[in-house]
């Protein structure tokens, strides 16, 4: 028993070191790439297009170039690239706002506020342009408002700030605002204010190594145990298959496509007529996509999201462009998603087929998400099979 819990801890050891050793040997393939190339999947480097075009085409083999095309009015391209779209250009559309560059195939337009407005970035590609600031009674102005920046003030000397208000009072106590007014007649006793040194905490010094020790060590047990757990689980399926009772007549099992699994239908040598009222109904496993989307994006942790979708086989690029079209962190995972329930195959325009679902749960265990793996497959996978008895 113990010999081959370790066995099954030692094998998953070895598979994670194996796809770390190629992912580092691909990613430093790619890095081979020029600063103006980028790494095609047929397995070299193309050249990018220039700014103001998009890729139209990439290059079919070594040493060719690849097919750009000029941006269209209205859109830009600033730098290298290799998207297959360009961006399309901000409008200076704002109350108080107006264009002091055009947008043209390299730049994107640029706007200004009135005066007496400054420009208020709210996101990427959003801004507004809002009223500048007026000091008030008692202040004086030490940033003018310009650009970007809103006008900033202090109050005067001798004057201290009056709360909730934008103003500022003359001082008549001792106060914040008012170091005038606190001047003590007493002299400074420099004995009393004296403290003994205290040697430097040592404590964080202590914790860093000790939490790191401890966080290495619990993560090598959830490991073995999540390894053990899935061995006994085999063990128990391929145990509870040996041991289960032939049937005494012959029996017949009726196979279809993984896309429309039915149940194996066991039937003995009856009459065709008592046998054709006893056999279930085809259900295919199907799942509505926007209700497994929503759910993985729950579930999954977003700091190896990109990781996930990468091991699926959305590219880079179209990564890029998600995070491009959607500055909202869930809107962006979702087109993700999306890109790669459009390359497969099955399924319909709204539904997602159960072996493209069992790929993605794979997927997730061979990231030790062993959790989030679990739980999409009892929300999902298990459902469809019980909907299927």
């Amino acid at each position: 028993m113990r010999k081959c819990e370790l066995y099954a801890y030692v094998l998953l050891v070895l598979i994670s070191q194996s796809n770390t050793i190629l992912n580092v040997a691909s990613e430093t393939v790619k890095k081979n790439c020029l600063d103006i190339e980028y790494w095609n999947e047929k397995g070299f480097c193309c050249d990018k297009c220039h700014p103001g075009y998009k890729l139209k085409a990439k290059c079919p083999e070594r040493k060719t170039r690849s097919e750009c095309e000029k941006c269209e009015p209205g859109t830009f391209l600033d730098r290298l690239n290799y998207n297959d779209n360009c961006f399309r250009c901000k409008e200076c559309n704002k109350p108080h706002s107006y264009e002091t560059s055009p947008c043209t195939s390299t730049s994107n337009r640029v706007c200004e506020c009135e005066p007496g407005y400054y420009y208020k970035k709210l996101d990427h590609s959003s801004y507004e342009c809002k009223e500048c600031k007026k000091c008030g009674s008692g202040q004086h102005e030490t940033v003018k408002c310009n650009g970007e920046q809103n006008t900033k003030c202090e109050c005067n000397k001798n004057h201290y700030p009056v709360k909730g208000k934008n103003t500022c009072e003359p001082c008549d106590k001792c106060q914040e605002g008012c170091p005038d007014f606190c001047i003590s007649s007493t002299p400074h006793n420099p004995v009393k204010s004296a403290r003994p040194t205290s040697p430097p905490d040592t404590l964080p010094q202590i914790l860093v190594p000790v939490c790191a020790c401890i966080t290495v060590l619990a993560l090598g047990v959830f490991m073995l145990y999540e390894g053990i757990r899935l061995w006994k689980k085999k063990r128990q399926a391929l145990s509870s298959q040996s041991s289960s009772p032939a049937p005494e007549d012959q029996t017949f099992i009726i196979k279809v496509e993984p896309d429309t699994i039915c149940e194996s239908v066991s039937f003995t040598n009856q009459p065709e007529t008592e046998q054709s009222g006893k056999l279930p109904d085809c259900v295919p496993r199907e799942i509505k996509i926007h209700e497994f989307f929503y759910f993985v994006l729950d579930e999954m942790p977003i700091g190896r999201f990109k990781e996930l979708v990468r091991r699926l086989g959305v590219s880079e690029q179209n990564i890029d462009r998600a995070e491009q079209d959607h500055r909202n962190c869930k809107d962006a995972h979702y087109q993700m998603l999306k890109v790669w329930s459009d390359s497969g195959s099955g399924g319909g325009s709204n539904v997602l087929p159960f072996h493209r679902v069992q790929m993605f749960v794979d997927t997730l265990k061979d990231m030790c998400l062993i959790n989030c793996a679990d739980n999409i497959e009892n929300m999902f996978l298990s459902q469809n099979t019980s909907a299927s008895h």
